[in-house]
């Protein structure tokens, strides 16, 4: 199993769960409203640091991942050409030999 996990701007998640059924995640955990500062800027939810971010954890059998992968690197692309060269607020990460413990 690998466990993925997907920090993005909270305006992407219907998008990003359109992606997520197509590649066949069904299950996942979603956490709203995460703040932080990155590459694309500070996230607070104030009115000058204005957006939330959310972050999705999922776990995938071996046989799932390369497809799953693919498909999250291609949303990326697509959002990365639609916003010419500038950084993404979308940042994916991947934990190999997870094991479930209860």
């Amino acid at each position: 199993m690998v466990a993925l996990m997907m920090v993005f701007r909270s305006s992407m998640a219907h998008d990003l769960d359109v992606v997520m059924r197509e590649s066949g995640i069904s299950a996942y955990t979603l956490i709203d409203n995460a703040t932080g500062k990155g590459e694309t800027g500070n996230v607070v939810g104030s009115f000058f640091y204005p957006g939330r971010n959310s972050i999705i954890f999922a776990m995938l059998p071996d046989d799932q991942v390369d497809r799953t992968i693919s498909a999250l690197k291609a949303f990326h692309t697509t959002r990365l050409q639609a916003s010419h060269g500038q950084p993404i607020p979308f940042k994916l990460f991947s934990f190999p030999s997870v094991k479930e413990l209860i």
